[in-house]
């Protein structure tokens, strides 16, 4: 009788360790599947997209400077966070439609019991007589992004009228960019708002964020070799060079130690129309330039700013660096945050004008 029992028991010991058996050959073959599939993912973005970027410069030119946001509208700014009257109008470059929108300052806005047409708040960039800010954005989405819309009402309240501007393939902008196109979009809106600004005499000052850095730095020394440069230029987390923003960013660890980055990552930039060589154009640029970066930025770190204000100072350019502490968390987009910006652009915009008056 024992033994009978004994041998079931053995037989069910048995039968339970197949099971096991089994069950482990099961979750490994689960597990391998999904590490597997998991690793799809960074096989595209690691191994596929750069041979893309390689083989097709094309692909880079449109995946890595064209965002656009489905179903967006613009022609109600309030709607997007904007305390100020404004308007969304468009100009035209080329074939292309480029959209604008035009944020009041905060004093004209306030004469206003309802929002007065687009006529008359155009005509207000000349009748106010109170300075103009172009803002140039940066890769990411619109000029309906929440932090720029912060920005334009903290810009508002210094009594800044603000123009921003889609370039050619973002929001509602028509056409694919280049770096070419956007610098010439960049033209077409500070040119209109220049027509404005010459009938009193008001400054302009250029402003330009991540990307839109290279944009607004290569139009101001552009504008400067023409005896034309704006009253200052502002330079919101800049860096140096595109290169050395794909060396360091994020996405790029694991390409680092490879012998052929360059041909990898920075020739198609190259094929593709962007090299926003920030470090050789600033040394041209005759205005005052203001740079300001988060020491906690993690797409463009800030030793990219500090070599780009050691290339302006190398050339004898007026030029001051204000760096924000990490421990504030503003990193790439926050720096609108800091309670200090206003007396920084106060000061900034003082000694601008000093400059004019010399």
């Amino acid at each position: 009788m024992i033994r009978r029992v004994h041998s079931r028991l053995s037989g069910v010991a048995g039968v339970a360790r197949l099971l096991c058996a089994r069950i482990r050959t099961d979750t490994m073959g689960i597990l391998r599947k999904s590490l597997a599939i998991g690793s799809i993912p960074l096989l595209l973005m690691y191994l596929v997209m750069p041979l893309l970027f390689f083989t097709i410069p094309s692909v880079m030119q449109h995946g890595a400077v064209s965002v656009k946001f489905p179903f967006m509208t613009y022609s109600n700014l309030s709607a997007h966070g904007i305390h100020s009257f404004g308007r969304n109008f468009y100009l035209r470059e080329e074939q292309h439609s480029i959209g604008v929108w035009h944020v009041l300052p905060t004093d004209v806005s306030a004469r206003f019991d309802v929002r007065p047409n687009d006529s008359e708040i155009e005509q207000l960039l000349a009748l106010s007589g109170h300075p103009i800010v172009v803002y140039y954005h940066g890769n990411s989405f619109d000029r309906a992004g929440a932090h720029r819309c912060e920005l334009y009402n903290v810009l508002a309240e210094l009594q800044f009228h603000v123009l921003a501007i889609d370039y050619r393939g973002y929001g509602d902008s028509t056409g694919s960019p280049t770096e070419g196109g956007l610098v010439s979009d960049a033209h077409l809106i500070y040119e209109y708002a220049q027509r404005f600004a010459a009938q009193k005499n008001v400054p302009v000052y250029v402003w330009g964020h991540s990307m839109g850095t290279g944009v607004a730095t290569r139009l101001v020394s552009e504008l400067s070799l023409s005896e034309n440069a704006p009253s200052g230029l502002v330079l919101e987390s800049p860096f140096n060079n595109l290169k050395d923003v794909m060396l360091n960013h994020p996405f790029s660890g694991p390409y680092r130690w490879i012998p052929i980055l360059d041909t990898l990552l920075v020739e198609p930039l190259r094929s593709a129309g962007l090299v926003m060589n920030t470090d050789e154009r600033i040394v041209h640029i005759s205005c005052p330039i203001l740079i300001l970066h988060a020491a906690d930025d993690h797409i463009i770190p800030i030793k990219l700013a500090r070599r780009l204000e050691e290339s302006a100072r190398s050339a004898q350019r007026k030029v001051r660096l204000v760096e924000f502490d990490a421990e504030r968390r503003f990193k790439h987009k926050y720096i609108c945050r800091a309670e200090e910006l206003p007396q920084i652009l106060s000061t900034f915009t003082s000694e601008c004008s000093q400059q004019l008056r010399a």
